[in-house]
């Protein structure tokens, strides 16, 4: 009784026959094995994936160039202003810091008037305060010209400032 198999089962093996197909079927089903990719799927060769890649990387270092370029042009006006309107304490950095501060400063100042009245006050007041921080700074490297601290703290709060400044210019800049 093992590996009997049903009679009807068996009378329905010995009736196959192997039978060829009207027509050829593959190239229906090669269509329905293509790789199928979701829309907006872009598909490159290595060779144009490598081009783009390359223009990314020439258009990012023209970039770079450009922005740094520009910034050794800046730097290399604020080196040319003489120091003599300057504290006698300040360093070399602190000192063309102070410079750089100056001249946003005067860049700056007119054309604050675009910015709307919240941040006007806003920017007017954190001046202020920076301004009142640099004079303490200036004392108290004056104070003590030997101390790291009060030369870094200055330097510091000349940092800040300019910081700001570069945000005002950039947001008026944009306005305009």
């Amino acid at each position: 009784m093992d590996n009997e198999l049903d009679p009807k089962l068996a009378d329905a093996i010995k009736r196959l026959r192997d039978t060829h197909p009207d027509q050829d079927l593959w190239p229906k089903i090669a269509r329905q094995l293509e790789p199928r990719h979701p829309r907006g799927t872009v598909l490159m060769r290595w060779p144009t994936a490598l081009a783009a890649g390359l223009a990314l990387v020439a258009v990012s270092a023209a970039g770079t160039s450009a922005v740094m370029h520009r910034q050794t042009r800046a730097e290399k006006a604020i080196s040319g202003i003489m120091a003599s309107t300057l504290p006698a304490t300040m360093n070399a950095n602190d000192a063309a810091l102070a410079r750089a501060v100056s001249d946003l400063e005067k860049a700056v100042k007119g054309s604050i008037d675009q910015l709307d009245p919240d941040a006007r006050a806003t920017v007017t007041k954190t001046l202020t305060m920076l301004d009142d921080a640099i004079a303490q700074a200036a004392a108290r490297q004056t104070a003590a010209p030997d101390d790291p601290r009060a030369a870094k703290f200055l330097t510091s709060t000349l940092k800040k400032k300019l910081q700001l400044l570069r945000t005002v210019s950039g947001l008026t800049q944009k306005q305009s």
